[in-house]
């Protein structure tokens, strides 16, 4: 299966995936990554149901605490940050985001919002394992093997993409009025020229 087409986002499971119980706050659980041919596959598990067959089996492991996520908060004007921008990126799976997605991963590693638990390499592609510190879930993240004279480019292209964009200029405003009394006029018009409705 091309890399294109993997689930790159997984999230944590709130449950146990084998027992079925919900993780209670500040539990502990293993988490395995496998590589089946669907692609790769998640599996939270809670310290009874764990077994080391399931790590022998994974391509990465990991332990974690549970925390019961917060309620989401009522949504403001949405704006283009960070982690919006990495989420966008992997579910659009477009190969031209590949060194923005990796540059956006590596950002928000360093905020502390994403953890790295590991990196494995399936098929020549060196692929970098992230968790959400607040949320659990899972990021795979293909790393581009960026070169050191390509970084700065795409570092500018990260920066432009995250930057409010520019507040229109007197010209472009004068334009937007322009347009906007041409169409009132338009509907009025139309409005005059349109035959009475029959009753």
């Amino acid at each position: 299966m091309p890399i294109e087409e993997w689930d790159h986002l997984q999230a944590r499971s709130p449950l146990c995936n084998g027992c079925q119980k919900p993780f209670a706050d500040k539990e502990d659980y293993h988490t395995a990554l496998s590589l089946t041919p669907e692609g790769y596959r998640r599996r939270d598990v809670c310290q009874a149901c764990w077994n080391a067959a399931e790590r022998a089996n994974a391509v990465s492991y990991w332990q974690g605490t549970f925390q019961v996520p917060p309620p989401p908060k009522p949504e403001a004007l949405k704006k283009e940050d960070a982690e919006s921008l990495l989420r966008k990126f992997i579910d659009s799976k477009d190969p031209g985001h590949a060194n923005a997605r990796y540059i956006l991963a590596i950002m928000l590693e360093r905020k502390r919002t994403l953890k790295h638990r590991d990196t494995t390499e399936t098929d020549g592609q060196k692929i970098l394992i992230y968790e959400h510190v607040r949320t659990g879930e899972t990021f795979l993240v293909p790393d581009p093997r960026l070169r050191l004279d390509q970084l700065e480019a795409v570092q500018a292209e990260v920066v432009a993409l995250l930057a409010p964009p520019p507040a229109p200029t007197a010209v472009e405003q004068a334009l937007a009025a322009a347009e906007e009394e041409a169409n009132a006029a338009a509907v009025a018009v139309e409005k005059n020229l349109s035959p009475p409705s029959q009753p």
